[in-house]
């Protein structure tokens, strides 16, 4: 049994929510961050969002691996650049994606951007996904600390989003799970305002048994967020295999 949870919120600044979730299709989970203005960044990830909709049915029968969940991002990435095509103005949107897909106890993961994929395990919370931004290069480079990048002044610049050319690179993986794993898919509106280690507290604390424990976590996440002032929309999907 999943039990799951999905909210996305314009946060305390922005007027429009460019952010996009998905639940609606059975044991798969997606999660989108538009950019490119009001109107580009809200477009592009409801466009990206319901491309891979519409490409998980279509597939429905085949067996689910990183090469089918990759394949859902490119078809993300197509319908944003046809879109271009038709609506030149909208130039310069693109998004964020996490598109996970649980099949035969092992859930398989595509991601481009800094939208996160977490995995709360064995009582560990652990990042999966390497975020797709400058301040993740500095970090890389041994320039800045993780800590830095929270306040460093580009902090919200990415280096890879979906929408913007082909060929795409995307990152794919797979792990396994267990009757208490749970997967936490948040765009930057969450990780951007909340410490991983108040993520991992406030998770240790949650019972994480039943549906009502799984809303309750949900909720609050997102209290965490406004708390802190909620400067960008804020999306988060919870998935607990119980």
């Amino acid at each position: 049994m999943i039990l799951t949870y999905g909210e996305s919120k314009v946060g305390l600044v922005r007027k429009v929510n460019e952010d996009a979730i998905s639940l609606s299709v059975p044991d798969v989970y997606l999660l989108a961050d538009g950019m490119g203005g009001y109107d580009g960044g809200q477009l592009a990830s409801r466009l990206a969002v319901s491309a891979a909709e519409d490409f998980f049915r279509r597939k429905c029968e085949e067996t689910v691996s990183e090469a089918l969940v990759k394949e859902a991002v490119l078809a993300a990435n197509d319908a944003i650049l046809a879109e271009k095509v038709k609506t030149p103005s909208l130039s310069s949107m693109g998004t964020t994606m996490v598109a996970c897909a649980f099949s035969k106890g092992q859930v398989f993961w595509a991601h481009v951007g800094d939208s996160r994929l977490y995995i709360w395990q064995d009582g560990s919370l652990s990042q999966v996904t390497v975020d797709h931004s400058f301040v993740m290069q500095l970090v890389a480079e041994g320039k800045i600390s993780k800590e830095e990048m929270r306040l460093h002044p580009r902090k919200n610049e990415i280096t890879r989003a979906v929408g913007i050319e082909r060929p795409l690179s995307v990152d794919t993986g797979c792990f396994p799970v267990s009757e208490g794993t749970l997967l936490l898919l948040c765009s930057d509106g969450l990780s951007g305002m909340v410490e991983d280690e108040t993520l991992s507290r406030v998770i240790g604390e949650s019972p994480l048994r039943e549906q009502k424990d799984i809303d309750a976590l949900g909720r609050r996440l997102m209290e965490l967020v406004y708390a802190a002032g909620a400067k960008d929309n804020v999306s988060v999907i919870l998935a607990l295999f119980a």
